[in-house]
């Protein structure tokens, strides 16, 4: 896209208040980043690769014309996808994913469903728009028809709800709004008790859908209130300005703990907590990271979009709205082909809202031309050498399965300095560094994890090197950070009554054998039956003990 920069120069541009706003935004984010994380990381790099994608989309929208042109590209792209799904749903092809059977090109249904459900307005339009041509209002009826067997089959509830949030407002213009009511019903909705009837009506079928919709996966619905709860907790901590861009999971784990420490975390939320990556709720984790002052950033840029226009750029509109809806309950903007689509959708909708009385100068054209080249230059220095690093990771990851630690743990550490924000490398490096008892080491790679994630694993990882160096204390607190993050987690209650078991301290181990053998499982397996035996063995050991020294007392 930054090839075509050049030519902005040369045209006559108009700035309308949501290229402003996004301006805005940009450079709020570039001194959020700057003040509250400074960590760099491939998420990072393929944000500022956003911002020339942004420009050049713009400088490609001169006229209506163009504007379908590149909805046309969109809805092609649509139909690819949703065919590849309904091909992987009949088994005629792989998924990406060995649990899930419909991923599409991506590697889960879910954002999967999210990128074909934004086409679904577009989808319509073309198809009950008179005006086109009979070859794009067909590509409408295929996109539609492959697209609604395939979403029904993914189970994705929020791409079901964008659905419906994206086509309601497309489907009043072309089919509904000139409907009209019986003559009974309108000779008597005239009456307010008929409206207050029609009204419990409407609302009693939405309540009943949405109960439907939040049965159908009642655990996973409930986690994401979890998760909803603990980020206002984090939002609490900081509010005006956020904890920093890209550092939800780092402080998610705290938020989360401090949930389940006070009064308002029970049992029931307890069994359905996790240690998420993303908010699953993208206003949600904009508040997180940016606080209140980037969610009013981000809100005013989309409702100058949204809300503006007439009434031939509904599609548009629409598809933008089915988005959005979509990112209410996912986190789009962390998969990289749906954040292009919408920064496309965004910079399509852009002359939509209101123009401002500004024109580019040719010095101030100069100057956006040089940035998006050299943030394109910058970001492609820094990208390209990490893809190799990546392809040399995964055959570390095979070599990691053997013995050779200490080797392993030396090839980790040369490409350290290229995925040293890479939450994954992280925890296998820290780990080829414990198996190597260099333990001092691997509780410092820990650390540094701890600063983009907030697993309860890592707690337990750095607990066992503390142990292993006689740290007991740090081990133990350790140990008891991970229990409080996850409640619903068995391991790190083990790994404490081992702890106290092999330091003598009885009546603790007692305490945690009980406590370990009385909590609630919430998926059983093999392992958690096996701690639950170790805790019995530990507990009848250590009972007689005290008895025989009350009796010798």
């Amino acid at each position: 896209m930054s090839l075509f920069l050049p030519s902005l120069i040369f045209k006559k541009n108009e700035i309308y208040i949501v290229d402003v706003l996004f301006a805005f935004l940009i450079v709020y984010i570039f001194i959020n980043w700057i003040f509250l994380n400074g960590n760099v990381s491939m998420h990072w790099y393929l944000f500022l690769l956003m911002i020339p994608l942004y420009v050049a989309v713009r400088m490609m929208v001169v006229n209506e014309q163009f504007r379908r042109l590149l909805l046309l590209v969109v809805l092609v792209i649509v139909l690819i996808e949703a065919l590849l799904g309904l091909l992987q749903c009949y088994g005629f092809i792989s998924s990406f994913h060995s649990i899930f059977k419909i991923t599409g090109t991506f590697f889960n249904p879910g954002p999967f469903s999210g990128f074909i459900v934004t086409g679904i307005p577009i989808a319509i339009g073309f198809a009950s728009d008179k005006t086109i041509s009979r070859c794009e209002k067909w590509l409408g009826v295929a996109t539609i028809a492959v697209i609604i067997p395939v979403l029904v089959a993914a189970m994705s509830r929020a791409a079901w709800i964008a659905a419906v949030v994206g086509s309601i407002p497309v489907l009043w213009k072309f089919h509904f709004s000139t409907f009209k009511l019986p003559i009974i019903y309108s000779k008597f909705s005239k009456s307010v008790s008929i409206r207050i009837l029609t009204m419990t009506f409407i609302c009693l079928i939405i309540f009943a859908l949405a109960a439907g919709v939040y049965h159908i996966k009642k655990d996973s619905a409930d986690g994401r209130l979890v998760i909803w709860r603990a980020s206002l907790e984090a939002i609490k901590e900081h509010p005006l300005f956020g904890a920093g861009y890209g550092r939800f999971s780092a402080v998610y784990g705290d938020a989360q703990a401090t949930l389940f420490l006070s009064a308002k975390g029970n049992d029931t939320l307890a069994m359905v907590a996790d240690s998420p990556e993303y908010a699953f709720n993208e206003f949600v984790q904009i508040t997180v990271e940016l606080g209140i002052v980037g969610l009013a950033l981000f809100i005013w840029l989309v409702c100058s979009t949204l809300f503006s226009g007439d009434a031939s750029s509904l599609t548009l509109r629409a598809s933008l709205g089915a988005f959005l809806g979509f990112s209410f309950f996912s986190y789009p903007f962390s998969v990289l082909p749906l954040a292009i689509l919408f920064i496309m959708l965004l910079a399509l909708s852009a002359p939509l809202s209101r123009q401002l009385s500004i024109r580019l100068s040719v010095c101030l054209k100069i100057f956006v031309v040089t940035i998006c080249w050299i943030v394109t230059v910058y970001s492609a220095y820094h990208v390209l050498p990490e893809r190799a690093a990546y392809r040399s990771w995964k055959t570390l990851q095979l070599l990691g399965g053997t013995n050779a630690y200490r080797r392993t743990a030396e090839e980790y550490g040369e490409f350290y300095p290229f995925l040293k924000h890479e939450k994954k490398f992280l925890f296998e490096y820290g780990q080829c560094l414990a198996k190597a008892e260099r333990f001092e080491e691997s509780n410092l790679i820990f650390e540094e994890y701890l600063c983009y994630g907030s697993d309860p694993m890592v707690y337990n990882c750095i607990g066992n090197n503390f142990k292993k160096m006689g740290k007991l204390e740090n081990a133990e607190c350790m140990y008891i950070r991970a229990s409080q993050i996850v409640p619903n987690r068995h391991y790190p209650l083990y790994l404490l009554l081992k702890l106290y078991e092999e330091s003598e301290q009885t009546e603790k181990a007692i305490s945690m054998a009980n406590a370990l053998l009385n909590k609630p499982v919430k998926v059983q397996s093999p392992a958690i039956q096996e701690m639950q035996k170790e805790a019995k063995r530990i507990k009848s050991q250590m009972i007689p003990n005290e008895d025989q020294k009350c009796n010798d007392e």
